[in-house]
C-alpha cells in the first residue's frame, strides 16, 4: 500500500485529516465494523453467554485476531484510497493474514488465560493472596504493554506485510519513542468503551471500526515523524 498521494501527516493536521478520512469512508469503515463484529460473535457467546471462558477466550484466537486484520486492511485501503477497493477484501485478508492473526491473539490469550485461572482460586482462597496479587498485576502489565503494541503492530503487518518478529520489535520503538502519541489513543480507547457503557453497548460493534482509523493514521504520522530523525531517509 502506498501512500505517496496523500496529504502528509503531521502533529497539525493528523486530527483534522483522520476525522475527514473518517467522515467520507464511513460506509466502508461501518461495513468492515459489522464484519468483525459478526467475526467475533462466536467467541463472545462461548465466553460470556455460556460461561466458557477459556474456551471462549481460545476461540477468539483464531476469529478475533486474524478478524482485527481484516477490519484493518478494508480501513487501510479506504484511508489510501486505493482504487475500487472491495467489500471482499475483508474476507481475502482474514485468509491472508490468518496464521499472523493468530499468533497475535495467541499473545493476547496468555495473560487472559492466566488471569482466568488466577480470579476464581483467589475468590476461594486456594492460593495467598500477595501471591494472586502480584500474578494479576502480572497480567495487567502484559495486558497493558500488548495494548501499546496492538496501536502499531496490526497497521504494519496490512501496510507493509511485516511478520510478527519484526513488527513487534518495531512497535515496541515506536510505543515507547511516541509515548503520547500511545496514551492518547489508549485513552481514546477508554473513553469510547465509556461511553459506550454509560450510552448504548451496541456502539462497541462500530467504535473500534471508528478507533482503528485514528490508529492507522497515528501509524502513517510517527513514521513520517521517524523518517525526520537524524539518520532517516528523507
Amino acid at each position: 500500500m502506498d501512500d505517496k498521494d496523500l496529504p502528509i501527516l503531521d502533529q497539525n493536521n493528523y486530527v483534522k485529516e483522520t476525522a475527514m478520512a473518517l467522515w467520507y469512508g464511513m460506509p466502508r469503515v461501518l461495513w468492515a465494523g459489522f464484519l468483525f463484529s459478526l467475526i467475533s460473535l462466536p467467541a463472545l457467546f462461548v465466553a460470556l453467554i455460556l460461561g466458557l471462558i477459556v474456551p471462549g477466550i481460545l476461540l477468539g484466537v483464531i476469529t478475533l485476531g486474524p478478524g482485527w486484520l481484516a477490519m484493518c486492511t478494508v480501513i487501510a485501503r479506504n484511508l489510501l484510497r486505493e482504487p475500487d477497493p472491495s467489500l471482499f477484501d475483508f474476507f481475502s485478508a482474514f485468509g491472508r493474514f490468518f496464521w499472523r492473526g493468530a499468533m497475535l491473539g495467541g499473545l493476547v490469550a496468555i495473560p487472559l488465560v492466566a488471569a482466568a485461572f488466577t480470579l476464581p482460586m483467589l475468590a476461594q482462597n486456594q492460593i495467598p493472596n500477595n501471591i494472586a496479587q502480584v500474578g494479576l498485576g502480572a497480567d495487567l502489565a502484559g495486558l497493558f504493554l500488548l495494548a501499546m503494541l496492538g496501536l502499531y503492530v496490526p497497521p504494519q503487518i496490512v501496510l507493509y506485510d511485516l511478520g510478527i518478529k519484526l513488527a513487534l520489535r518495531n512497535g515496541l520503538v515506536l510505543s515507547i519513542r511516541h509515548l503520547g502519541n500511545t496514551l492518547g489513543l489508549l485513552a481514546m480507547a477508554g473513553l469510547l468503551v465509556f461511553l459506550a457503557y454509560k450510552t448504548t453497548l451496541f456502539l462497541l460493534f462500530i467504535l473500534p471500526a471508528f478507533w482503528l482509523v485514528f490508529v492507522i493514521n497515528n501509524l502513517r504520522l510517527v513514521l513520517r515523524l521517524e523518517l525526520r530523525r537524524p539518520g532517516g531517509d528523507n
